[in-house]
């Protein structure tokens, strides 16, 4: 028996340079294109019947997005794509990337210009944004990046000895998923807030506490690091 794949089986990450990707996050909808130009080709031999070349591609993408924050913070995927509105250049520029989450084959990237727009604004409204993505070069199909998450690695805390409500970068892979509410502790304690700013970096902020060892344990849905000995000040 046939089984109907899910809309939201989609993945999208952005990336300012086409190699370090963050996930988009928020999504409510997802729709690319690839609009083809047909040119007629019909000649008299074809007996009546009409002919089309495929003389030029263009695609785009079409997202929308919930404005959400984490301890205040929008999401930095969404906010690299905004940072494109109203700019010039490289700089009005991303990369972007689609993928089949279940691991599917299909996968796509490329390089577009951005349009970013207010997609509700009544007082009943959530916020959300509607950002378009026109193709800038061509479409490339791309191994699937897709891969499960697994569970988290720390490998670097720093600086060091940083005291309550200052901020520690932490480094290592699997970060992505990071459970938003105890996903990052110091010690026994939640950190006040972090950002989790791509798979391999977040920045937490230290909570209160007493000088002294804090080891520092990331969780995402895949399970929790090994704790990561970190000393943390007054």
């Amino acid at each position: 028996m046939a089984v109907s794949a899910l809309a939201r089986r989609f993945r999208i990450d952005v990336s300012a340079d086409g190699t370090t990707w963050v996930q988009l996050k928020g999504v409510q909808d997802f729709n690319p294109q690839v609009s083809p130009n047909l040119e007629d080709s019909s000649t008299y031999d074809s007996n009546g019947w009409g002919a089309s070349e495929i003389t030029m591609n263009e695609w785009s993408v079409a997202v929308t997005v919930l404005r959400q924050t984490t301890a205040g913070v929008f999401d930095p995927g969404q906010e690299l794509v905004r940072a494109r509105q109203a700019q010039f250049g490289d700089a009005a520029r991303v990369y972007v990337r689609w993928y089949d989450n279940s691991g599917a084959p299909e996968a796509y990237s490329g390089r577009a210009i951005v349009e970013w727009n207010r997609s509700q604004s009544g007082v009943k409204d959530l916020d959300a944004a509607q950002a378009t993505l026109t193709g800038d070069g061509a479409l490339a199909s791309i191994a699937n990046p897709y891969s499960a998450a697994a569970v988290p690695v720390v490998t670097a805390a720093t600086p060091s000895g940083v005291a309550a409500g200052g901020q520690v970068n932490i480094t290592g892979t699997g970060f992505t998923g990071t459970i938003a509410t105890t996903g990052v502790k110091f010690g026994a304690t939640n950190a006040t807030s972090w950002v989790v700013v791509s798979d391999s970096t977040i920045v937490a902020v230290m909570p209160a506490g007493t000088a002294g060892s804090a080891a520092i344990v990331v969780t995402n849905a895949a399970g929790a690091s090994t704790a990561f000995a970190y000393t943390r000040g007054a």
